[in-house]
């Protein structure tokens, strides 16, 4: 007959399977809970991989810039109706005619009916007309649209210009039937370049500039016309007579251009790099930058403000947290004692040594030299310690090593270990250093420890 197990005994071995289980539970929690300690209060260390890089600008990227140059307004020799000759933007010489003042209307009259049965505009005059849509197009911005009119009235005004110079000859024998007094071709007395609008900026100097003036929603340009009605000294156009001009713009941080004499800028309209001499000054609280040029002044001479950039001399190189520059003492050697192994290429010293008989003897020891800065070499001091004594090769020079200094660098963790490496500090931007890759002891892509306070040299590295 089969015998059968008690109940009794059934649920002792129930419980004991369910102890067991526990057990094994409660050993993976303390499992789980030992090693989340671990991870929490380990000193874990942030490692940096070395990229390449290059100092920031100290500038402040884009400047809108006032232009003030020598400017003289010709004031009209009578009243009438005004006709130019020559063009707005356009070098001019003493004696050259530059505009007539017609009293009766009669000469506009026939300048207008004489350009409608010729066909007044050249190759040339039209390829003119074209490069100055083309300007406007590859520079206009909806930041200045104020300028859209101004060009309109530019361009109608060139247009009638290159007609009336055109026409002008062939109605000219036609001119002695007018009085004398109905009319005035004038002719200039001072050698510059025509311009024909004003603005109030004429007579401005660079010291005299206020903070409003670079405000271009009040700024406003006076297009003076052919066709247009004229009294006598009303202006009819200004000159530019000295190729020196000078930038103005404001400047926030005046810091970051002290101590500098000259900038390179860069035209952002055109892209055009020039050479400026620079000077400072304050007034009303507001500091001013003022740039003094002696080329390029035709190419805007018909610009008023003009966007530019200070182009700062950037140094390049590889990069690394400023958190990561440590310094480590070294000894001090000069480069002249360093000797060559006789069986190797290795460079050391000849230390000198004592015996137990207290004869000496040379011992060539080759130590971990750092860098070598102006024929000095920075040795690590454990390979040396303070009085010993080191012989120059083939010579009875001694050298007591002794004195010490400190080196910046980074601690290289590459194969897991903080190995101190020497640096050369170039530059700097907010957080990071710039080195000299050819005087550094670090390479791109090595592991540097980003916080250089939280280890020391030897520790190994828990990422």
């Amino acid at each position: 007959m089969e015998k059968k197990s008690s109940p009794a005994k059934i649920n002792k071995k129930q419980k004991k399977q369910l102890n067991i289980g526990i057990i094994i539970c409660i050993l993976i929690i303390l499992y789980l809970v030992v090693n989340f300690c671990i991870y929490i209060f380990t000193n874990r260390i942030a490692v940096y991989e070395v990229t390449a890089g290059s100092t920031a600008s100290r500038f402040e990227g884009q400047y809108n810039a006032l232009i003030l140059r020598e400017e003289t307004i010709v004031p009209s020799a009578g009243s009438g109706y005004l006709s130019f000759f020559v063009g707005d933007a356009t070098p001019i010489h003493v004696g050259q005619q530059t505009y007539v003042v017609d009293g009766s209307g009669e000469i506009s009259a026939r300048l207008e009916e004489a350009a409608k049965d010729q066909s007044i505009l050249s190759a040339e005059n039209l390829g003119r007309i074209r490069s100055s849509l083309f300007d406007f197009d590859t520079s206009f911005s909806t930041d200045n649209y104020y300028e859209t009119y101004s060009f309109k009235y530019k361009i109608e005004s060139q247009i009638l210009e290159l007609i009336n110079s055109s026409v002008f000859e062939s109605i000219n024998s036609d001119l002695a039937s007018l009085g004398e007094n109905s009319y005035k071709i004038v002719s200039s007395d001072t050698s510059g370049i025509i311009l024909h609008h004003i603005d109030g900026f004429e007579t401005t100097t660079p010291d005299a500039v206020e903070s409003s003036a670079f405000n271009k929603a009040n700024y406003q340009k006076k297009i003076i016309k052919t066709n247009d009605l004229v009294g006598e000294g009303d202006p009819v156009y200004k000159l530019v007579t000295s190729d020196t001009w000078y930038l103005v713009f404001q400047i926030s941080h005046p810091e970051a251009f002290e101590g500098i004499s000259n900038l390179d800028i860069e035209f952002l309209k055109d892209n055009v790099i020039a050479n400026a001499d620079f000077s400072m000054f304050t007034k009303s609280g507001n500091t001013y930058g003022v740039l003094t040029l002696d080329k390029y002044l035709i190419r805007y001479v018909t610009e008023r403000f003009v966007q530019i950039s200070l182009i700062d001399q950037t140094t390049e190189g590889i990069k690394v947290p400023k958190t990561s520059i440590t310094e480590k003492q070294f000894y001090t050697i000069p480069a002249s004692y360093l000797s060559q192994g006789g069986n190797s290429s290795a460079r050391g010293f000849n230390k000198q040594v004592i015996l137990e008989d207290g004869s000496t003897s040379i011992q060539f020891v080759t130590p971990a030299i750092a860098r070598i800065i102006d024929d000095i070499c920075y040795v690590s001091t454990s390979d040396f310690s303070d009085g010993d004594v080191i012989v120059m090769n083939e010579s009875d020079s001694r050298f007591q090593i002794g004195s010490k200094e400190n080196l910046k660098g980074v601690y290289v963790s590459n194969g897991g270990y903080a190995i101190f490496k020497a640096v050369e500090i170039i530059g700097e931007n907010n957080s990071f250093y710039i080195l000299d890759p050819s005087k550094s002891q670090v390479s791109l892509f090595d592991q540097i420890v980003k916080n250089s306070s939280k280890v020391k040299e030897n520790d190994i590295i828990n990422r």
